[in-house]
C-alpha cells in the first residue's frame, strides 16, 4: 500500500485576533500555492484513489483543492488525522490503495519517522509539501519506506 501524506497549504497565522486555530482557513495566497502544489501531485501520476482529511478548516480547503485536482471524489473526514495524529491511530483500517491523507505537522514529519525509523525531527513536512510512503505493514506497529519527498516548490514547479 502506497500512503501520500500531504501538508495543509498557508494558512491564516496561528494567534490571528478573532481566529481560533481550530479554524484558521487557507489565506488567499495558500489556495493558489496549494492548488499549484496540487497540480504537481497530479502529474506525478501517483495513482491516488482517495483523499482523506483532518476536519479542520485549512486541512478540508486542502483537501478539497487535491481532490478536485486528481478528478477524485470529495475528500472524506478522518478524526484520526486532527492535530496529534499517530501512526499507529492512522493505519489501523484501509484507507485505499494508495490514500492521499492532508493534516498537519508536526504529526506528519512524526508519521514518516515512526514508519522508517528516522528521527522524529528529520522529515518535517512543508506546507503543501508532500511525503510519500511504501506501507509494509499496518496495525499496531506500521512500518514503511520514504519512496519521495518533496518541498512545495518542487510541486509547484512540477505541476506548470
Amino acid at each position: 500500500m502506497r500512503v501520500c501524506l500531504v501538508r495543509h497549504g498557508p494558512a491564516v497565522p496561528t494567534g490571528t485576533p478573532g481566529i481560533d486555530d481550530d479554524a484558521r482557513p487557507l489565506t488567499p495566497d495558500g489556495r493558489v500555492k496549494t492548488r499549484a502544489a496540487a497540480r504537481g501531485i497530479r502529474a506525478l501520476k501517483l495513482g491516488i484513489d482517495a483523499v482523506w482529511t483532518s476536519p479542520l478548516p485549512r486541512a478540508r480547503e486542502t483537501a478539497e483543492i487535491l481532490a478536485r485536482e486528481l478528478r477524485l471524489p470529495q475528500p472524506k473526514l478522518l478524526d484520526a488525522l486532527k492535530p496529534g495524529a499517530s501512526a499507529d491511530r492512522l493505519f489501523r483500517k484501509p484507507l485505499g490503495e494508495c490514500p492521499a491523507l492532508v493534516g498537519h505537522e508536526p504529526d506528519f514529519g512524526s508519521i514518516v519517522a515512526a514508519l522508517t525509523g528516522g528521527r522524529p525531527d528529520a522529515f518535517p513536512v512543508k506546507k503543501a509539501g508532500l511525503a510519500v510512503l511504501d506501507l509494509h505493514r499496518r496495525g499496531a506497529r506500521p512500518s514503511g519506506t520514504l519512496a519521495l519527498f518533496l518541498r512545495p516548490s518542487t510541486l509547484r514547479a512540477l505541476g506548470r
